[in-house]
């Protein structure tokens, strides 16, 4: 299979309107062919190159949601995917469907083919597509699950949103901190020149001197890291095991963290209960693959995954899921629900209404975070150039003292 590429293109359409959009295609010859055959002309086409390949959590959304409506509206699977292929406008995105139809061109079933390809969905989803292909239900849990990324996708960009902010704010106190000691205390230094200083004026001049005398290595190594956090931080699991660590010693974070795995726990239990799958083997989905240890998207559930073993023992020792789910995922006032929602077999049902709940209890608890932030945030860069500033006029004020 020839490597596909990205072209960027703007051409007439048969109504005589300008139209302009992403094409992919194994070269500009036949991505000019597949336009002609929809009705452009006049087309101009140029090479569009992407830093990153891999295609966006809200690609895979959109991809899923567009693939419930056409099932819906009783278009075939095999010319479903060949539309949204032919629309696709990611490189990888386009090969892995071209991959899911030469699967099913060779006989196998969608899921099977999904499974085969492990790539951009999670083993809860697998399985929930698998049992909605044999009970002829495929569109109604491809919307669910279509409806489900929505929700999440909704929580992330609300998490993002937040931090976004402090995160700004961080990055302008090192550069104005930065800035201080390498462009304003020097001049200090110069003033101070062969006089006694505190001890605390000292240290600033110090650590300016030690600044600006390795400032290019310590922007190499900042810069360095940074990428190398951002390539790996999903991928290694020493760093998401200190992440967690990070955790513990924010318990506002930590809190937030335990809320967003309780609503991901409870949404894909509550679809596979719903779609008839038994609870054991709806456990066993959080748990990861021997084949393939732990994937890139369930390094996020590592922690889970070592909660739902545990569960998996107590039941296989007799016990009733409300009495081995841990306290440590599950608040006392869910578990409560969750014994209710078991004695009257509304299991499924009940574990609904605990995402939904906590969903918005953690909208809320975001929303009065981001606010408190603000503040807080401006007392600290406040505080830090406050201080810089203190200890360089303290020499003077010693200096009145003495006159």
């Amino acid at each position: 299979m020839k490597k596909l590429k990205m072209f960027r293109w703007k051409g007439i359409n048969r109504l005589q309107q300008i139209q302009k959009g992403v094409i992919v295609a194994e070269s500009k010859e036949i991505a000019q062919q597949s336009l002609l055959l929809q009705g452009v002309h006049q087309l101009h086409l140029q090479r569009n190159w992407q830093l990153s390949m891999q295609p966006k959590y809200t690609e895979i959304c959109d991809l899923l949601m567009q693939l419930a409506m056409l099932l819906q509206a009783s278009v075939p699977l095999k010319e479903s995917l060949q539309l949204l292929q032919r629309h696709a406008s990611n490189i990888e995105l386009t090969q892995w469907l071209r991959q899911l139809l030469c699967s099913l061109e060779s006989g196998f079933s969608f899921s099977t083919a999904l499974a085969t390809q492990d790539r951009y969905l999670t083993k809860q989803e697998y399985q929930l597509i698998s049992v909605g292909e044999s009970t002829g239900k495929l569109p109604l849990v491809c919307a669910q699950l279509a409806k489900q990324r929505q929700q999440s996708l909704g929580l992330r960009r609300k998490v993002q949103k937040m931090l976004f902010y402090p995160m700004l704010v961080l990055v302008v106190t090192l550069i104005l901190t930065s800035l201080l000691l390498l462009f304003i205390v020097p001049q200090f230094a110069e003033i101070y020149a062969n006089q006694p200083l505190p001890a605390f004026t000292v240290l600033l001049l110090n650590v300016s001197a030690g600044l600006r005398g390795y400032a290019f290595q310590l922007s190499l190594l900042l810069i360095f890291g940074f990428i190398f956090l951002m390539l790996n931080a999903r991928q290694r699991v020493g760093l998401y095991r200190l992440k967690n660590c990070l955790l513990h010693f924010l318990p506002i974070f930590k809190k937030i963290a335990q809320h967003h795995e309780l609503i991901h726990f409870c949404r894909h239990l509550h679809l596979m209960l719903s779609s008839g799958m038994p609870l054991q083997q709806a456990l066993q989905t959080f748990l990861p693959t021997q084949k393939s240890g732990i994937a890139k998207h369930e390094l996020t559930e590592m922690r889970l995954a070592e909660e739902v073993q545990l569960m998996l023992k107590g039941i296989a020792q007799g016990y009733t899921f409300s009495e081995v789910i841990g306290s440590n995922l599950f608040p006392e006032m869910a578990q409560q629900m969750l014994h209710v929602g078991e004695q009257t077999g509304r299991l499924s049902e009940m574990l609904q209404y605990i995402a939904e709940s906590y969903q918005q209890k953690l909208e809320h608890q975001l929303d009065l975070l981001s606010q408190l932030l603000e503040p807080c945030l401006m007392l600290v860069i406040g505080s830090i150039i406050g201080v810089i500033l203190l200890g360089m006029y303290l020499p003077m004020f010693n200096m009145e003292a003495l006159v």
